[in-house]
């Protein structure tokens, strides 16, 4: 799709540049830049086609992707502790308990699934 809008655009240009009156010099130093871009415009769609069927290529672009994730969840859950741990600011829960709540929340398993759970259903209340 993106060979035909090449040629396309390449047609339209052509159109509007061959109604402005030029000298033959002009013309053919024109009309080599023109030839010169569009040629390396060609070999960039066709580069990008040829990566799309090299496993290589698709292996490390899965590998991207997924770093890619993994790094947004990352964000996700760091904003959530974070808008947690304002709440309970918010809610004049001093420094030192929330500090304890914070260390209990690394040590066990249960009060996590419970925290994330009922943030869980306060963001999706929203």
């Amino acid at each position: 799709m993106r060979i035909i809008k090449l040629h396309l655009g390449l047609i339209n240009y052509l159109r509007s540049e061959l109604k402005k009156s030029r000298k033959p010099n002009e013309w053919v130093r024109f009309l080599q830049a023109l030839g010169k871009s569009y040629y390396q415009e060609l070999l960039k769609l066709y580069k990008e086609l040829f990566r799309q069927f090299d496993p290589e290529f698709q292996k490390q672009k899965k590998q991207y992707d997924n770093y890619n994730q993994i790094k947004k969840d990352l964000q996700r859950c760091l904003k959530m502790l974070q808008y947690l741990d304002t709440k309970m600011q918010k809610q004049g829960i001093s420094r030192q308990m929330r500090r304890h709540f914070w260390q209990n929340f690394y040590k066990d398993g249960q009060i996590r699934k419970e925290t994330f759970d009922d943030l869980l259903k306060e963001l999706g209340g929203k």
